[in-house]
């Protein structure tokens, strides 16, 4: 199906855009034309003298329809010489026309103002209105949703700039068909419509870029502070990157072209967690001007965001026990171990951002922009495992208790079962992990737009260089002595999904190696465990991207319709390397060393415990420069080492080269237009490595390539005034991650396997509709019901190879070509389709047209719903939901908006969804459902100046990840409600309040 689906577009691409090509026969009489026409170039602004982006502006007598940019400007190109009408439509706003006189071969210049006359009371003054930051900022994303020429969902900045959220993800989660997920309940990776979260390509504005974690985009990374408006395009046209198999996310950032004059806006919120009561703050500002008669923009933007937060965290891990060989124990799922990470964090966003532009006159715009983002994690966690199968002996054991030493695992026998019991004498394992990591984002580019007489073209470069590092001051491992004796036993009670139990008694032992319950103990003392190591782990992954593109457009009349046809080129080159050094200090390395072998409470820590969880045991903290040091004292003493075999296993370097080149047209006719176009993209991928021959690592390079095309057609009709109706068939292909593309390999002689990247893995393709009712009410309400397939195939999955497959792992005479290859694979088809509603109404008018009091007229709705259904096959054969598809995603936000006071409720819910393949004997492992309250309130004491509230995840839903079925959890952790608040100044720009 999927073969003749991309027939069908290819064909219907091409009847589209090829019958252009003798379109030089039907622009007969080019020069008279050229010298009886001429150009309107303009700006919208609203009743406050504020910039209007995304209206819609059309010629009387064209169908054609320009949008007016962020700068609130549009130009019409080749308008006939003469008198001419311009009518102009924004949501929520009543329609402006106004004529204009157009000379040959000049550029007629206007202004146009929306919303109609302004209001004058009694006393003669002009009255502007109340400003109404959630209204206008949903209005604002739904014009410009309304003027895109595909299916897109927008979020954009309120009247002050600022989203209603601290990072891009966040944001994007209140979007209809976005499911968030979350890491330590901070929003990080997003899933559109029920896709692999790296099928959702990044950019800004309108330049693709690469995230440090590589295709799937770590969002968190991403201050929502740079942002004026964040774009999602869930159907691509041909324009687009071909990779965006989901969709694709633009990030709009800000130009002092955006503002009628001089703009300062700052925001400064301080603020706690709840749990553990760490501190939160919030900075930011952007400045702007004009200069030199407003040819020359400058804006310079920055914002920081910081909190401490502690975690409460338990995990377990599951099995069908082999000790256990009493009857029924193939239904027995025992816990073999259960232990608690317990964390203290320190996340911060740091973004500063700059542009400059330069514009000579109406034809030419010339700019350069720079972003720069920084996310840094440092994390201190304290972590215990109780390690119930440690030494575990089958149950059909006959050996005598002194010397089987029998502990009770997985034997009904005792009366233990899967989710109660005893363990005696039971090993605790413990890492005390000072962690410190950064994701970095550095985007450069320089661009111009420029119009040609009747040709338009755009060009850009870009550099990106994007970093992911791992710079822990240490990590340390330790253990209960051999000697059961010394250790804890522990009765453990797992019957709560929601909070395993454990307890620690001392363990008595009799003359026959018989085990009893002794005291019971209230610590985890920091003498009684052993030293295993301590490490430095120094990790650089590091991608730099470099882009070119150039575009052109013109208007031309094809069959009677004004049609714009784009065509274009782009070429990227991406090289990602990747690496890895590890320092370690082993217990043998300090005992020949001369050096007593540490105990915890070396560096241990006074400071209280923060932890709310009921752990049934208390421990200390441990404090990172102590720990650090200590490490430090080994490394100085030589009694520490390089890791053997990490860097050589692990470092590696890809490069990426693409060649794109698109052809593309937008046919306007009465009641909407039809967008048909194809793009073709040819990959070529190299991956370097060093490969395990023998004990010798030895350099290997490999190479992959692939030519692909990508149709696809978008037809936007527009029914009446207020429905419009969207129809698009779309192709796409995401391509391998760098690590899968990889050529780094192990192998064991001794179990015949190969483990390692897959550099000859296919992109994942697809091909989708999507089919679209979309109403703008007059009240300023809006409805959407939408419906969707995307068909898949080759989907990866993590895998086992019956054969390597290739010999350039053989040597000595040994053919590691048939050996069992542990790798990522491309699996069989899959598929996504669903349901998605949405819908928003202020209810002022309502309210109003009822006769309802003016104190109740400043309620509103918005919400959305996603129904989705997905499958998957492996490649062992079976069938799965789509790993990150949830079935039911829903948002709601119930809001207040009057006298100065903005108030609002939204909740935000995602069922269970995979997270990946496990045991097909235990379960595959899923995420549970999981919802999330936030409030936030914002009161206008001046028209410039506003104080505000936020309070997030109120009711301290916990994330929860388990395997098989939701009895079974192997992580649950609670993150607390998190309350911040703090003043927002407004400068410049124009506008006030009432």
């Amino acid at each position: 199906m999927i073969h003749s689906c991309r027939a069908t577009l290819l064909a219907g691409a091409a009847l589209c855009l090829f019958t252009s090509l003798p379109a030089a026969a039907q622009m007969t009489d080019s020069g008279a034309a050229q010298t009886a026409s001429g150009q309107i170039s303009g700006v919208v602004v609203d009743r406050n003298g504020n910039l209007v982006a995304g209206a819609t502006v059309q010629l009387e007598g064209s169908n054609l329809v320009e949008t007016t940019g962020a700068d609130g400007r549009f130009l019409i190109r080749s308008a006939p010489a003469g008198q001419a009408r311009v009518l102009v439509r924004y949501f929520g706003s009543d329609s402006a026309t106004q004529d204009v006189t157009v000379a040959a071969g000049r550029t007629a210049e206007m202004r146009v103002a929306m919303g109609g006359a302004d209001i004058v009371d009694q006393d003669g003054q002009i009255v502007v209105m109340a400003s109404r930051p959630i209204a206008e900022s949903e209005a604002a994303a739904l014009q410009l949703q309304r003027s895109s020429t595909a299916l897109v969902s927008i979020i954009a900045a309120d009247s002050i700039g600022r989203f209603p959220d601290q990072n891009i993800a966040a944001s994007l989660g209140r979007l209809p068909g976005v499911a968030v997920q979350r890491d330590q309940g901070q929003d990080r990776f997003i899933s559109l419509r029920g896709a692999r979260t790296s099928w959702t390509t990044i950019s800004f504005d309108g330049i693709n870029v690469i995230s440090p974690a590589g295709r799937t985009t770590r969002f968190d990374t991403i201050p929502s502070a740079i942002a004026s408006k964040v774009a999602v395009r869930k159907a691509v046209t041909a324009d687009l990157t071909g990779e965006a198999v989901a969709g694709q996310v633009d990030i709009m950032t800000r130009s002092a072209f955006d503002y009628p004059g001089l703009k300062v806006a700052a925001d400064v919120g301080l603020g706690f967690s709840e749990l553990g009561g760490g501190r939160q703050y919030n900075v930011t500002t952007h400045v702007s001007d004009r200069f030199l008669n407003d040819t020359v923009g400058i804006l310079l933007s920055a914002s920081r965001f910081e909190m401490d937060m502690i975690t409460d965290n338990f995990e377990a891990g599951w099995e069908v026990a082999p000790e256990d060989r009493e009857a029924g124990s193939e239904s027995r799922i025992w816990a073999h171990n259960t232990q608690n990470k317990l964390y203290r964090l320190t996340r911060s966003n740091t973004a500063f951002s700059g542009r400059l532009d330069w514009r000579p006159s109406s034809e030419h715009e010339f700019f350069l922009s720079s972003v720069h983002t920084e996310f840094r994690d440092d994390e201190l966690r304290s972590a215990y495992v109780f390690d119930f199968d440690d030494g575990a002996v089958r149950t059909d054991n006959t050996a005598p208790q002194l010397t089987a030493r029998r502990t009770g695992y997985a034997d009904i026998r005792t009366g233990n079962t899967p989710l109660n019991g005893t363990i005696y004498g039971g090993e605790i394992d413990s890492t005390l992990n000072s962690n410190s990591s950064r994701q970095r984002i550095f985007t450069n580019t320089l661009g111009g737009n420029h119009i040609l007489g009747d040709w338009g073209a755009t060009w850009r470069l870009n550099y990106t260089r994007a970093q992911a590092d791992s710079r822990p001051p240490f990590g340390s491992t330790w253990r209960s002595p051999a000697n059961r004796a010394l250790r804890p036993s522990i009765v453990y009670d797992l019957s709560n999904p929601h909070l395993h139990k454990v307890q620690l008694y001392d363990t008595l032992v009799d003359a026959n190696g018989n085990y009893s319950l002794g005291r019971l103990r209230d610590a985890i003392t920091p003498t009684e465990l052993e030293f295993v190591t301590f490490t430095r782990n120094n990790q650089r992954d590091q991608t730099d991207a470099y882009t070119a593109r150039l575009d052109f457009d013109r208007v031309i009349q094809l069959f009677g319709h004004d049609t714009k046809i784009q065509f274009g080129g782009q070429y990227n080159k991406r090289t990602k390397e990747s690496n890895r050094t590890v320092i370690e200090a082993r217990a043998a390395d300090l005992e020949k060393a001369g050096i007593a072998l540490p105990r915890q409470e070396a560096f241990a820590s006074n400071d209280p415990l923060k932890v709310g969880i009921p752990l049934g045991y208390s421990f200390r903290y441990f404090d990172s420069e102590a720990g650090a040091a200590l490490l430090d004292s080994y490394i100085a003493a030589g009694a520490a080492r390089i890791q053997p075999n990490t860097s050589e296993n692990n470092n590696y370097v890809v490069t990426e080269k693409v060649y794109a080149g698109y052809l593309m047209g937008t046919m306007y006719f009465d009641r909407g237009n039809i967008v048909a176009g194809a793009r073709v993209e040819r990959v070529d991928n190299t991956g370097t490595a060093l490969v395990n021959f023998g004990g010798t690592f030895v350099p290997t390079t490999t190479g992959s390539g692939n030519t692909m095309v990508f149709p696809s057609i978008h037809l936007n009709y527009d029914a009446t005034d207020e429905i419009k109706l969207r129809l698009s068939l779309n192709t796409g292909a995401a391509r391998p991650d760098y690590t899968l593309l990889r050529p780094n390999f192990t192998f064991s002689d001794e179990t015949d396997t190969v483990s390692g990247g897959n550099p000859f893995a296919k992109p994942e393709k697809a091909v989708g509709v999507d089919a679209y009712f979309e109403w703008y009410m007059a009240n300023r309400g809006f409805l959407s019901v939408g419906v969707y397939y995307k068909k898949i195939r080759d989907v990866l999955f993590s895998s086992q190879l019956p054969q390597f497959g290739s010999n350039v792992l053989n040597s000595d005479g040994i053919d590691r070509s048939v050996y069992l290859y542990n790798t990522t694979i491309n699996g069989g088809k899959g598929e996504i389709k669903g349901l998605e509603l949405a819908y928003s109404q202020p209810f002022e008018g309502l309210l109003k047209s009822i006769g309802a009091p003016e104190w109740l007229q400043g309620f509103g709705f918005q919400g959305n719903l996603t129904l989705n259904d997905s499958k998957a096959t492996t490649p062992d054969g079976r069938n799965v939901k789509l790993p990150g598809a949830s079935d039911l995603i829903y948002n709601a936000s119930l809001y207040y908006e009057q006298y100065g006071l903005s108030l609002r409720a939204s909740w935000q819910k995602r069922d269970a969804w995979l997270d990946g393949l496990g045991d097909p004997d235990v379960g595959d492992n899923y995420w549970g459902s999981v919802g999330r309250l936030d409030m936030s309130a914002r009161y206008a004491i001046s028209p410039r100046v506003e104080l505000f509230v936020d309070a997030n995840n109120l009711l301290d839903e916990p994330g929860i990840r388990y395997v098989g079925n939701p009895s079974r959890t192997i992580e649950f952790e609670k993150f607390g409600a998190r309350f911040m608040g703090g003043v927002r100044i407004n400068l410049g720009g124009s506008g006030s309040r009432r």
